[in-house]
């Protein structure tokens, strides 16, 4: 018989896109982090319960933009949560519906599209995201994507603080951090993930988890996880 998971593990169902996730389930306890991705927290009962820059803050329906420094201290046990990318989210409709979302994932999924919407982002800039994701899991230099997009490194680094809300550093990491957990989607085990994304051990991926997430990486092994192809 199976022991049961940890207090502080993430059980449920993880729905991983490219730009959007949803754990339905319970997302455990965290240590104060901040992350780049814009965050949803719902609840159709319990409500949660976080510290936001040292002050306490509880409700069924919370609402945290990029880079919100933050600790979970207590989860529903069937609560919704939901990451988008700023990139990649209509903060508007977000905050017009956070009211009325509902906390369940089947009726949530459908209501997706209409809170994620692509901004426009220049051409060079694509090109450098393009090129990011083509080296991976290789190492990253700065010069060389900045070639790639044909631009000075300078004008490199400001296009992703102006366009993308993050550096060039942290946009790297967020990437291989996505691109971890696909491959652990994909059945790999959290080493061999990490491997796959460039992290030099699962040491490695856990200190950026902790950094990114406020969590490690066995708070994962028990999620069920399944593709997101419509964002």
């Amino acid at each position: 018989m199976s022991a049961p998971p940890r207090q502080d593990a993430w059980t449920g169902r993880l729905l991983l896109g490219e730009h959007v996730a949803v754990l339905q389930g319970r997302a455990g306890t965290s240590r104060r982090h901040a992350h780049y991705a814009h965050q949803l927290l719902l609840s159709e009962g319990a409500p949660w319960l976080l510290d936001i820059d040292g002050e306490r803050r509880q409700g069924q329906r919370l609402w945290l933009p990029s880079f919100q420094a933050h600790a979970v201290l207590a989860a529903p046990d069937e609560g919704c949560t939901v990451f988008l990318e700023p990139g990649h989210a209509d903060v508007a409709a977000v905050l017009r519906q956070l009211p009325r979302l509902p906390a369940r994932l089947p009726a949530l999924q459908p209501l997706l599209p209409g809170l994620c919407r692509a901004q426009p982002l220049d051409r060079r800039l694509r090109a450098a995201v393009a090129e990011i994701g083509a080296r991976l899991p290789e190492r990253v230099a700065a010069s060389e994507i900045a070639q790639a997009a044909h631009l000075s490194p300078s004008q490199l680094h400001r296009r992703f603080q102006s366009d993308l809300a993050i550096t060039l550093r942290g946009w790297v990491l967020w990437r291989r951090l996505h691109r971890a957990l696909v491959q652990f989607l994909a059945g790999d085990s959290l080493t061999a993930s990490a491997h796959a994304a460039g992290f030099a051990d699962l040491a490695h991926l856990s200190r950026s988890l902790r950094r990114m997430f406020g969590i490690g990486a066995g708070q994962l092994q028990a999620l069920q996880l399944q593709v997101y192809e419509r964002d």
